[in-house]
């Protein structure tokens, strides 16, 4: 297999400059390795992943199998699925889990997985990989099995790299709608001012259907927003529970909640049953980017005037910092290569074409792949391309999306971002901390058996707790069902939880530097 790094710097067409970056450029000749292609088995535990592989009309199927020589055969299903696979030793060439999932490290520790560092030293030594993700999944024994998706390392989020954090705890609201609401965008940052706009929704209809003033609830989103700390001025980690942020939080979602602003619904809804609610239209305010996505640009190709847009955070009473945890920095998935796949070779350097920066911007969500050009440093959309986006597009999507994004590294997507997205988001988040959450997180992984059995007791109490808090009759009755779940979760050992999680969280940072 023949590969060729290429450095272009002026490269002009019609009089237009596409290319004036350094950029890795792949040219394959796959016939001179291999007759026919190799087809590598993957599974991939998350429930409702429907990546269907198809070549003859995927863009971005098409050039894979034509670069790499390889087709996929990926199937989908939940953690139990991956169970079964592991208990009947019938694992597929490629394994992709939650970064959190305890299946991760019980196919590590089983000796299931491949040692990395060895395979790519042998087959694909110049595997796009940033080291600290290596050092951060390393197990016990020694060796690093785990590639992550969405990672963010030192390496790349740094001015010289190009990356930054970024996070998921945004408000969305239907700017049609809040214009005839009369209630201004920068009044929707105050509690009153949302009240006030989410009030005058509550009568709106679009398309004959009601409109729902609010949807998208998690209570850590709301109290980070007010200004929820992660630890004291010591450093030392601090319970979300018995923040005041927590408990502001609490009380303001059963405001909404009593008065109609918020409804039953929303604490049964999934995911996808929200998304298709805000693809409808049906809703006005929205909170967390995971519930608006790809929903809120569906929704403007079937309306032009339908544009549902950043809003930013709501300050709570205390007027503090928004204190927003980034993205998952650890990543979201891991990817790991199953121990009795006959294709290592194969897998490596399919794996190192995953990782280059041009395949990296391909599999982006956002972007796709025969998409775009780079213009100076940063990856432009093609007038064509954008123009099949907005005239359908769910089938621009199937056209040119790749819906892999088990090895995507968003900061290689960042350090070409046009300069002008970089300004949008440094405005955006202006008067905003945005902490790693690599710690937080592994806070929240308890490894110890007794610690497991008591957080997931404590869980599965609040869960329900909680819903019975944001439902309370009066806000007098809010107060009182959320002191006793603490009760309540105190008698099943959450002080004994919390001083474990602050173990991890300090351990966590000290791996972290």
């Amino acid at each position: 297999m023949k590969k060729m790094l290429q450095t272009v710097f002026v490269i002009l067409l019609a009089g237009t400059l596409y290319f004036c970056a350094e950029i890795e450029m792949w040219t394959e000749n796959f016939q001179a390795e291999h007759e026919e292609p190799v087809t590598l088995t993957w599974f991939v535990a998350e429930e409702g992943y429907d990546k269907v592989w198809n070549p003859e009309k995927n863009v971005a199927d098409g050039k894979i199998l034509k670069n790499t020589g390889v087709n996929l055969e990926i199937k989908a299903g939940d953690l139990t699925d991956l169970d079964a696979l592991i208990a009947t030793d019938s694992l597929p060439d490629l394994i992709t889990v939650e970064a959190g999932a305890a299946e991760r490290l019980l196919i590590e520790n089983s000796g299931l997985a491949v040692p990395l560092e060895p395979l790519f030293e042998r087959y694909a030594p110049d595997v796009n990989i940033p080291d600290s993700m290596k050092e951060w999944y390393r197990n016990e024994d020694g060796n690093w099995y785990s590639i992550a998706s969405y990672y963010y390392g030192p390496e790349r989020v740094n001015p010289q790299y190009g990356g930054y954090l970024g996070t998921h705890n945004n408000n969305y609201v239907r700017s049609d709608l809040l214009a005839q609401t009369g209630v201004p965008m920068e009044d929707l940052r105050t509690k009153e001012g949302l009240l006030t706009a989410l009030r005058a929704a509550k009568g709106l209809t679009y398309k004959g259907q009601a409109v729902i003033p609010y949807a998208g609830w998690w209570t850590r989103n709301l109290a980070e927003q007010f200004g929820m700390k992660v630890e004291d001025e010591k450093g030392n980690y601090l319970s979300k529970y018995r923040q005041p942020e927590w408990l502001e939080a609490l009380q303001f979602g059963n405001q909404l909640y009593r008065e109609g602003l918020m409804l039953p619904e929303e604490f049964t809804e999934s995911l996808s049953q929200r998304r298709k609610q805000v693809q409808s239209g049906r809703i006005f305010f929205c909170t967390g980017y995971a519930n608006v996505q790809e929903a809120k640009d569906i929704l403007y190709s079937n309306d032009r005037n339908a544009q549902m847009v950043y809003v930013g955070q709501v300050r709570g009473d205390a007027g503090n910092m928004p204190n927003l945890k980034s993205v998952s920095s650890g990543g979201w998935t891991v990817t790991m290569v199953y121990a009795g796949t006959q294709h290592q070779k194969e897998i490596a350097r399919f794996i190192s074409y995953m990782t280059k920066d041009e395949t990296t911007l391909d599999a982006a969500p956002s972007i796709g792949t025969e998409t775009y050009d780079i213009v100076g440093n940063s990856y432009v959309m093609r007038d064509s391309v954008s123009k099949e986006f907005e005239e359908n597009y769910k089938q621009a999507a199937e056209k040119y999306y790749l819906n892999l994004e088990f090895f995507v590294d968003w900061t290689v997507v960042q350090k070409y971002q046009p300069t002008s997205e970089r300004e949008d988001f440094r405005k955006q988040y202006k008067g905003c901390k945005i902490y790693d959450s690599k710690a937080v997180d592994a806070a929240s992984v308890a490894s110890d058996n007794e610690m497991q059995l008591i957080k997931e007791t404590i869980e599965h109490y609040y869960s329900g707790a909680e819903i019975e808090i944001l439902t309370s009759d009066s806000a007098e009755h809010c107060i009182q069902k959320y002191q006793e779940a603490i009760r309540q979760m105190e008698q099943m050992g959450l002080k004994e939880l919390e001083a474990y999680e602050s173990r991890q969280y300090q351990a966590a940072k000290q791996k972290m530097g």
